[in-house]
């Protein structure tokens, strides 16, 4: 797994105004995973940077009341996220990566943090413009709110250290796409973050 800065010549977004993280299911069911394990540290230092910078952190996480709202697609192909219901041990969040009692945590349903939640109107709230995102999977959730971050007007950053999938050349290849199209890619999310006491607007 890499956490090399994806350069591909197509251009950068050079924002850091107004920034904001959002972590993205970072609960036990995926942080278990020895794939994605080591991820859930850059987590927890990405949030703690984050704080140190005075930036907001929010937390997204996936739970289900019944199967019914898992959806088809979900149901057919991930049945795993059935365990991610209120109080279950997997669904909490891993102790590594940085969460604290009181931040805003927005649930989901989705693979988007966008789709159907409050998580636009928070981060308007906030008043985020720079969207940092961190979480699991990369290819997966990662990557579906990302795009939507894009497609809001957001400008996001990919946090490269802090995020993991279940196959290298899955995550590879998510970060590429991710930098050439909708976001851009960060080699170091506490680099970043210690940088915006310069580069901020």
């Amino acid at each position: 797994m890499t956490a090399e800065p994806v350069q591909v010549g197509m251009g950068r977004l050079a924002s850091t105004e107004r920034p904001g993280l959002v972590l993205v299911d970072c609960q036990k069911l995926f942080t278990l995973d020895p794939a994605v394990s080591a991820a859930a540290e850059g987590c927890g230092r990405a949030a703690a940077a984050a704080r140190a910078a005075g930036v907001p952190v929010v937390w997204l996480r996936v739970l289900f009341e019944d199967d019914d709202e898992l959806g088809p697609v979900w149901t057919a192909k991930a049945p795993a996220l059935k365990q991610l219901r209120p109080g279950a041990e997997l669904a909490e969040f891993d102790d590594r990566v940085g969460y604290v009692d009181g931040d805003p945590v927005v649930t989901k349903k989705r693979a988007s943090g966008f789709v159907h939640t409050v998580l636009d109107d928070l981060l308007h709230e906030l008043d985020v413009h720079t969207l940092a995102v961190a979480g699991f999977t990369t290819a997966g959730c990662v990557r579906a709110t990302v795009v939507d971050a894009a497609s809001l007007d957001y400008a996001p950053v990919v946090l490269a250290d802090a995020v993991a999938d279940r196959s290298t050349a899955i995550h590879d290849a998510a970060l590429v796409d991710l930098d050439a199209r909708y976001a851009d890619v960060v080699p170091d999310g506490v680099a970043w973050f210690r940088a915006l006491g310069t580069t901020a607007g």
